[in-house]
């Protein structure tokens, strides 16, 4: 009998890790501009960055800001005029991401691992920028609709307390047989770690200082991009581009 080859999970974060700001901050300046959200959206999601470009939260608490901001605004919106607006968004910020991780998807996919991408991001987002960049699946926040409106109600919110179980949940309704220990996880915040121990692979990237900690004691492959660089901080040498 012949033997199959187990595929090989690539499993990505988005904001942060492959698109050099957030998805859903970009999405809801493009929903002001389309006077769909009120101005006044787009000024709580500014004076929540500055309490965090003044250091005085965490990015991962900023962006939790962020997802309250959408929330509380979207109820009432028209489905088909966010979808229109969350079209020119990703058509617009859909090559604003970091070279090593969009070199490390071309490279992924030429060997045939299947590409996974996970957000907390809205999915009707998510889904769009996955696709320009050729991912097999996706997985993002669901908002509920009826009647062709947003009700302001999210359907799988507390999912994302825990993306290894998500990945889990994924690979079981999929029946994808799956070899984790030659699969590749890529992420760059705490919110990322039980999805980055479960792969063989692991990568944190760009990783705030709770990540940076932990993937030193596990002796995970850490890498920075700055500017024009990239860095690999295991033996603090440049790295060559996906040499």
């Amino acid at each position: 009998m012949k033997n199959i080859a187990k595929k090989k999970l690539a499993i990505f974060d988005i904001d942060g890790t492959i698109f050099r700001s957030s998805l859903l901050i970009q999405l809801i300046e493009g929903l002001v501009s389309a006077g769909i959200f009120p101005r006044q959206a787009q000024k709580e999601v500014a004076r929540d960055y500055l309490a965090w470009l003044n250091r005085r939260g965490s990015y991962e608490n900023y962006l939790k800001q962020v997802i309250d901001i959408h929330l509380k605004y979207l109820a009432g919106a028209w489905e088909k005029d966010v979808l229109k607006v969350t079209r020119e968004v990703v058509a617009f910020q859909k090559d604003r991401v970091y070279r090593y991780t969009r070199r490390l998807i071309g490279i992924l996919k030429k060997q045939n691992f299947f590409l996974l991408a996970i957000s907390g991001s809205p999915v009707y987002i998510v889904e769009k920028f996955a696709g320009q960049l050729g991912f097999d699946a996706f997985y993002g926040t669901i908002y509920e609709v009826s009647a062709g409106r947003f009700t302001g109600k999210r359907l799988n919110a507390d999912s994302f307390a825990d993306k290894k179980t998500v990945i889990k949940n994924f690979i079981a309704e999929k029946k994808l047989d799956v070899d984790l220990k030659k699969s590749v996880a890529v992420g760059d915040t705490e919110s990322d770690i039980s999805m980055l121990s479960l792969v063989g692979q692991p990568i944190a990237f760009n990783p705030n200082r709770v990540l940076a900690d932990h993937a030193r004691k596990r002796g995970w492959k850490i890498v920075v991009e700055r500017k024009d660089m990239i860095y690999s901080l295991e033996d603090f040498k440049i790295e060559k581009l996906l040499r």
